[in-house]
């Protein structure tokens, strides 16, 4: 290359950084300006309704819409923070933020009343996790959004939307996240909390619920029928006469049918049928005599943690020392194992802390909420095979 030559790319190589420098002084200052007109139109759009008209505020919110995605994030971020507390916050603007990343976004989803329940119902749809997340974190949730949130499936989500007092369910929603809770520990414990929960949704975790959370739910959600019975007994009578083929009004007063009393021989045949390891036969000697269906008795004979023996033997009259030697027998059949003394002393202490007329009721929840579940009669098989 000749000197010429080199002084000529040089040249050329000087006068391309040159160029450089000068665009990127002319994208630093546009950048500067888009800001400094965000934040003017953002000081406009937030004056008071009387000094803006509807076609003027419009106008404003268009045109900040437009440039909102052109600022950098930190800014953006700024923006929706300074927006977060304004219910009359420019509409397009909020939604475009709600939908931007998380750090912009967080904000509004926790805590703008001017994004309505479809707006937040749309980000829960197109957004991930730490959008759903945030949306949880709300004062109010209606239930259309916890059934959106629900739908996720999000274990932090659906924790937040338990634990928070202002969230609203729909029937189907609560039915969800309640089964939902079967995985999740926690979630169970924070919807037993709440003070909206049914008897019949808290009597349905009580199938996975730790054996603490059991006896809270047989104390807490069971309710003792007699002045009930005694305000209603003519009702119930002329309701059994006149509607026995309606199943759903017949289930309802199967809640306030007086309580069946059985002799000292039902214990000893209960004892007789488990001593033999004939569980089909237990499963049904109690299906029978607790007028529940065989389904529900085999969730109880095959549950492991033992408190759903002790409220069935509390609501058919059996005396702690039956309770106990059946217990033991169904747990031997179950493991091959005994109970340690820790055990028997917690169930025990649950068989004398409830009503007979109170565990009868719990029964009624459970057949009402158990589904079809042959699984538990099979399990009930295996044991009487072993």
């Amino acid at each position: 290359m000749t000197m010429a030559s080199e002084r000529q790319d040089l040249t050329l190589r000087r006068e391309a950084k040159e160029v450089l420098g000068l665009v990127a002084l002319a994208q630093d200052k546009a950048g500067k300006a888009r800001a400094l007109i965000v934040r003017r139109l953002t000081d406009i759009a937030l004056l008071p309704e009387s000094q803006l008209t509807p076609q003027e505020r419009q106008l404003v919110d268009q045109m900040l819409a437009q440039l909102v995605g052109h600022i950098e994030v930190d800014l953006r971020a700024r923006l929706a923070t300074r927006l977060a507390d304004r219910a009359d916050a420019p509409q397009e603007v909020i939604v475009t933020l709600a939908h931007d990343v998380i750090s912009v976004a967080r904000p509004l989803l926790e805590k703008s009343t001017a994004l309505g329940d479809s707006d937040l119902v749309d980000v829960i749809q197109a957004k991930g996790r730490d959008h759903w997340v945030a949306t949880s974190r709300r004062k109010e949730l209606s239930s259309s959004v916890t059934d959106a949130l629900i739908a996720t499936g999000e274990s932090e989500a659906l924790i937040e939307i338990a634990r928070n007092k202002g969230a609203q369910f729909s029937a189907a929603g609560y039915e969800r996240i309640v089964h939902l809770s079967e995985k999740e520990p926690a979630l169970c414990d924070l919807l037993v909390a709440r003070d909206d929960i049914t008897p019949a949704l808290a009597h349905t975790m009580f199938w996975w619920a730790s054996s603490s959370l059991r006896l809270d739910i047989v104390n807490r959600f069971t309710a003792d029928r007699r002045m009930l019975r005694e305000a209603l007994n003519d009702a119930i009578d002329e309701g059994i006469d006149a509607f026995s083929s309606d199943p759903e009004l017949m289930r309802t007063l199967s809640m306030m049918a007086p309580q069946r009393r059985y002799g000292p021989s039902l214990g000893e045949e209960l004892l007789s049928a488990a001593r033999s390891t004939d569980m089909r036969k237990v499963v049904s000697l109690l299906a029978k005599y607790a007028d529940i269906r065989p389904q529900t008795a085999a969730h109880i004979v095959t549950d492991p943690g033992g408190e759903a023996l002790a409220v069935a033997a509390k609501a058919l009259g059996m005396t702690r020392k039956e309770f106990l030697q059946f217990a033991l027998l169904i747990a031997s059949h179950r493991d091959s194992t005994s109970r340690t003394a820790a055990e028997v002393n917690r169930l025990t202490a649950l068989f004398d802390s409830v009503a007979t007329d109170r565990a009868d009721v719990v029964l009624r929840y459970w057949d009402d909420t158990v589904r079809a579940t042959k699984p538990s009669i099979k399990a009930a098989g295996r044991m009487a095979a072993a």
